[in-house]
């Protein structure tokens, strides 16, 4: 089914082969296949092991041939049983626009909630047209700072975009580079960053929010895309949430632009009626 013509894919920091094995894959006699998982859970955990409120949608293949309507409804409706009698209250999940699934999906009961936006530059045309905050240190995280990392993830994100433990000791060591901000002896800021060939991509930027608007995001994303531009980069992207004008009018001050297609994030609400069952 990895060859399948119909294959979602939002494994992010994981690979294909470390979850095969999890009891969170549900099949349906082999013809199609998903994988949804609560925020904090690593691949090797039972899913009664989660205390997540929230689940995102990572993998999902329907075999050749077969309708996706049909077996998708079967897959699904398994999966997000079993996610709501342990909890789970929400599925997420990112798709493009033209994305084959994202029909089905709203067929199965989710809705669009929210949407991306996709900012560029090329590093060479950087503006640091904000000083950094007198005394403030940037270097790369440490296997020290996970506990801190971690405190601050809570505080700057809403529920569904939060790094569990597990995840973010992942993206600090798969990511490219993971920076801190430190001011006053305390971590204030993190930005977190990916390299494919020629293109960087900042996958997480977070600041207190008591210290925000006084140069410390500013300061975090112009030395990860020096880093990145460093390393052979010849563009950086990032994404940030379409209501979110403060941080844009941050990006466009540094010289990135809006590029692309806005991205939906879906959502369903799972409602446990009685055991085993969902409305």
């Amino acid at each position: 089914m990895r060859r399948a013509r119909h294959i979602f894919d939002r494994l992010d920091w994981w690979d294909w082969d470390e979850w095969i094995a999890s009891d969170l894959w549900s099949f349906d006699d082999g013809n199609a296949a998903l994988l949804l998982t609560p925020l904090d859970l690593a691949e090797a955990d039972a899913l009664d092991a989660t205390c997540a409120g929230v689940a995102w949608l990572r993998w999902c293949a329907v075999a050749d041939g077969l309708s996706p309507a049909t077996h998708l409804t079967n897959v699904f409706g398994e999966a997000e049983a079993r996610l709501a009698a342990h909890g789970v209250c929400e599925v997420w999940c990112i798709v493009h626009p033209f994305e084959w699934i994202k029909p089905y999906l709203r067929d199965l009961g989710y809705r669009v909630v929210e949407r991306l936006l996709t900012f560029q530059v090329e590093p060479r045309r950087i503006s640091k047209t904000m000083p950094p905050l007198t005394g403030l240190q940037v270097r790369l995280a440490r296997t020290a700072d996970l506990e801190a990392l971690c405190a601050l993830d809570v505080r700057a994100f809403d529920e569904p975009w939060r790094y569990a433990p597990v995840l973010m000791q992942r993206a600090v060591a798969r990511a490219f580079a993971t920076t801190v901000a430190v001011y006053g002896g305390a971590l204030v800021g993190y930005a977190c960053a990916v390299l494919h060939g020629e293109k960087g991509h900042v996958v997480r930027l977070a600041v207190q929010p008591e210290l925000r608007r006084r140069g410390i995001g500013a300061g975090l994303l112009c030395d990860v895309v020096m880093r990145l531009a460093q390393a052979g980069a010849r563009s950086v992207s990032l994404n940030t949430q379409a209501g979110n004008r403060v941080a844009q009018r941050l990006y466009r001050r540094l010289g990135f632009a809006p590029v692309g297609e806005k991205l939906p994030v879906m959502r369903k609400v799972l409602t446990r009626e009685a055991p085993g069952g969902i409305a």
